[in-house]
């Protein structure tokens, strides 16, 4: 089996895990709040994390990973989570996912307002096709449309201006300090959070928490590594693979059955973030070849 083969089944594997997250976060939201839910999953992210780096012998925060654009960073990635952890909570977990998975669109306009990169023809018609499929299914026009439908959106937004700080990260800090100091934001926001909305905790949900933290960690694990085996423009449609999953979630536990209107826009999205993806890659390879 070739290291693409092995990327792009590590890769699928990655989003299942982190759609199961997601999943077990929207349940949790019926009977918790959403602070609650970010403080206790966080706690035991980081004592995951605190462990790894134990067993490494690695310090376990360095002065480097304070830096004001890796702390710019995690603030970026707390506010997507608020977003779409709040998002979850309301719409279905299709729809919050798909949403959310605009960001490779909004990081094109971002890479062009403002750190003022040339964007190719191509990339712009990927980003009129990405804000047609978010029009289908937002669907504005009609008489359920409501204004939630912008969190998942809010937290695409986060996460294209997360990249742009990830770029500026310098090479040498080790990606699990960069994680880290995310997952410790993240925490300390719920944690101020669920002081206004305490409720009890059940051990189920103390349980399906610690299950939801090694999910997410497995599938940042699975996707990182699989990143590192294969080619970018091999294994980037394969990420898509998590929307798929979200819907069959959805349909399994939440009867959440997507209309025909959603699904074309879903694959516009798609279409729209692979195309985006790849005429990424291939810029990267040229300046490479050339340099």
């Amino acid at each position: 089996m070739s290291e693409n083969i092995k990327a792009a089944l590590l890769i699928m594997l990655a989003m299942t895990f982190i759609s199961c997250n997601d999943a077990i976060m929207k349940t949790m939201s019926e009977s918790l709040g959403i602070g609650q839910i970010l403080f206790i999953r966080g706690c035991f992210a980081c004592l995951l994390f605190i462990g790894i780096l134990k067993f490494r012998n690695m310090p376990v925060f360095p002065k480097q990973a304070l830096s004001r654009i890796n702390l710019g960073r995690a603030s970026c990635e707390m506010g997507a989570t608020l977003c779409f952890i709040t998002g979850l909570s309301l719409m279905p977990i299709a729809t919050v996912s798909t949403l959310t998975w605009t960001s490779p669109i909004l990081s094109t306009l971002l890479a062009a307002l403002i750190l003022k990169e040339n964007v190719v023809a191509l990339r712009w018609l990927a980003v009129i096709i990405g804000f047609t499929g978010i029009t289908l299914v937002t669907n504005p026009f009609s008489g359920e449309f409501s204004a939630v439908i912008f969190l998942p959106l809010m937290a695409a937004a986060f996460v294209s201006t997360r990249d742009i700080f990830t770029r500026r990260i310098p090479a040498e800090l080790n990606s699990i300090y960069i994680t880290l100091a995310t997952v410790m934001l993240v925490t300390f926001a719920g944690l101020v959070l669920s002081l206004f909305d305490w409720r009890p905790v059940a051990i189920s949900n103390m349980f399906a928490l610690g299950c939801s933290a090694i999910l997410l960690s497995c599938g940042f694990f699975s996707q990182i590594t699989a990143v590192r085996k294969g080619e970018l423009s091999f294994i980037a449609p394969f990420s898509y693979f998590g929307i798929l999953v979200a819907l069959t979630l959805g349909i399994i536990f939440w009867q959440e059955y997507p209309t025909m209107i959603m699904l074309a826009g879903v694959a516009l999205i798609i279409i729209s973030g692979i195309t985006i993806t790849l005429s990424q890659t291939q810029k990267r390879l040229r300046i490479f070849r050339t340099s």
